[in-house]
This record gives structure tokens, sequence and C-alpha cells, in this order.
């Protein structure tokens, strides 16, 4: 995918990796997301724009521009693959649910929990009815209920979903998808118990590389990190972060979310273990990844200002300290007001 020069050109990229060579996939990821479009714009032509066959297309393509940091298209394929399977099929068939669970993950990957939530519940009753309560998207959905209620500090209900998804997955699959792996790894950390986390989120790291999948990878080793992070193992987190870093940077378009978390995660290191110049550096890239995207504006950037208000403190630079401070408490003081509206209409 296309590097942009504000992120290669960054001083804190040349702290992380002296040298980075491309990924070849970058560009294959290219060519197909190419290959795929003109396929869509083919069948659109051929069945109309509401065919459902057009659905097999649509998905894909999807989370190839969810890969590129295309987010808004992603989104509105997304929302499409809905609609389309809705009228075609209804709005209690599988195909829906279908839809519904995977535009809710990626109201969930962007931090979107409460877009998400409604759609997990409605997509999980409609698939336990169809398919049976241990069918493997349910499965997928029971995790994803695991990562909402964790979001919002409800560890109980969190733990629960996340060990019944990793259960059913050992009785029926043989197996555990490292996917609800790493949801429960991140259970277990939030309830501190660290030992049985480690043990978790290392099997699902292990499991990722050996099926070679980078950026399932770089999700365990953030995850694994941020664990490490909680217990002050900082050391240890670190060259965790700086490896899905990489990883992220090859395999993902230039603006996307998920690299401003790992450089965040980066300056936190930085910052606790008294290197603020360094935690500076970091959280700046942060901030200029989610300005160049879709983070503009939203509580993600609003938690990297507050952090790097506590680095620029740290240096004694108070005025861009508090200026950062009031930023960021006007973001989340917005984001605080549109909620509460948004439960009050529900």
């Amino acid at each position: 995918m296309r590097r942009s020069p504000w992120v290669v050109a960054g001083a804190i990229y040349l702290l992380l990796v002296p040298h980075l060579k491309a990924d070849p996939s970058a560009s294959a990821q290219l060519d197909k997301s190419a290959v795929l479009a003109r396929s869509l714009a083919a069948a659109e032509q051929r069945l109309g724009p509401g065919n459902p066959n057009l659905l097999p297309i649509l998905a894909p393509l999807a989370q190839l521009r969810f890969e590129g940091a295309d987010l808004t298209e992603a989104t509105a394929l997304r929302r499409r693959a809905l609609k389309i399977a809705v009228v075609a099929y209804g709005s209690f068939s599988v195909p829906a649910a279908e839809a519904m669970a995977s535009l809710a993950r990626l109201y969930i990957d962007l931090r979107r929990y409460l877009d998400a939530e409604p759609l997990v519940i409605a997509a999980g009753n409609v698939l336990s009815a169809r398919l049976g309560a241990e069918d493997g998207a349910v499965v997928a959905v029971l995790a994803d209920q695991a990562r909402i209620a964790l979001a919002r500090g409800d560890k109980n209900h969190a733990l629960k979903w996340a060990d019944q998804a990793v259960a059913i997955d050992d009785r029926v699959g043989g197996a555990p998808s490292t996917d609800r792996l790493r949801v429960l790894g991140a259970v277990l950390a939030a309830e501190e118990r660290f030992e049985d986390s480690d043990r978790i989120l290392r099997q699902a790291l292990a499991l990722d590389r050996a099926a070679d999948n980078q950026l399932a990878a770089a999700r365990s080793l953030s995850q694994l990190a941020n664990a490490y992070i909680r217990q002050k193992r900082f050391a240890e987190a670190l060259p965790l972060v700086e490896e899905a870093t990489m990883i992220d940077q090859r395999r993902l378009g230039a603006a996307h979310p998920l690299i401003a978390e790992d450089f965040h995660d980066l300056g936190l290191i930085y910052l606790a273990t008294g290197r603020p110049t360094d935690a500076t550096k970091a959280f700046h890239t942060a901030i200029d990844v989610l300005d160049h995207g879709a983070g503009r504006g939203t509580p993600t950037l609003a938690y990297v200002e507050l952090d790097l208000a506590r680095a620029e403190h740290t240096l004694g630079h108070e005025e861009k300290a508090q200026s950062l401070f009031r930023d960021a408490r006007r973001i989340l003081n917005t984001a605080e007001d549109e909620e509460r509206e948004r439960q009050r209409q529900v």
C-alpha cells in the first residue's frame, strides 16, 4: 500500500526500525482490491446494484478497504451488504444476520461500540435461532459481545462470553480461534489474572505465527504488550509493540487507526521508562496518523492527547500540556454528550 511521507519520515520511525523492507504483499493487496472493484462494477452492470449475488464480492472488498485505511468506503460497503441481504432475504435471515455481524465487527475495530452493540445483539439472536448456539458464526458474535462488554467496563459479562466462545471452539472445532483467545486474554488481563492472560495470549500468538497470519499476529502482539504494560513489565512490552508496529506499517494503509494505537502504546512505554522526549515523538506520530485518517475529533485522539500532555508536563512544557488537556476534555465531553443523547433516543 502507498506510504505517506509524513509517516515514513518521522523521527520516531527511525527510532523504531533502522531498516524496513517493503512487503510485497502490500502491493498484492492493492492489486486484489482493484480486481475486486472491477468485478463488483461488472457484476452491478450485469445483475443490478441490489442483487444478492453481489454479497460475495462486497465482503472481501470491504475487508481490503479496511486494511487500506479507506474506512469510509469499508463502512459503506458493509452497510450496503446489509441492505441487500435484508431486502433479498428478510431481516431475520441468516445472510442479514451475518451482514449485521460483519458491520458490527467493523464498528468494534473502529472503537465505535455504541454503533456495534445493537447489531451484535440482533445478529446473535437470529443466528442462534437459525443455526444453533454452537455454530461458528454465533461464537464469533459471542466474542464481539465480550469485546463490547469489556470496553464498557463490564468485566463479568465479558469473561462469561469470552469463556463461552473459547469453550465452544474447543468442543466443536477442536481448537480455539486466535480471535477468541485474544479477547479472553484481554479480559483476563483486565481482571489482573496475569498468569492466565499470558498463557492464553502466547497461545494465540503461536497459532498466528504458525498460520503465517501477520495481521492477526500483530493484534496478538499488541494485546500481549498491553497486558505487560498493565503489569509495568515495560522492557518485555517494548519489543512486542515494535514488532506489531512494523507489521502494521507494512500491511495497513498509512492512516490506519491501528497504527496510531501502536505508536500510542510505544509512547506509553517510553513515558513510563523515563524517556519523555521519545514519548512525545511517538504520541505526535499517533496524532498525525489519526488526523490524516478517520481519527480526527475521536475519543481515541483525546486519549493520546492526554498522554502527550503528561509527557509535555514532564518536560516542563506547561502551556503545551494545558492546551492538549483542554482539547482532549473538549473532545471527550462532546462524545459523552452524544452518547447520552443516543441513549435517550433508544
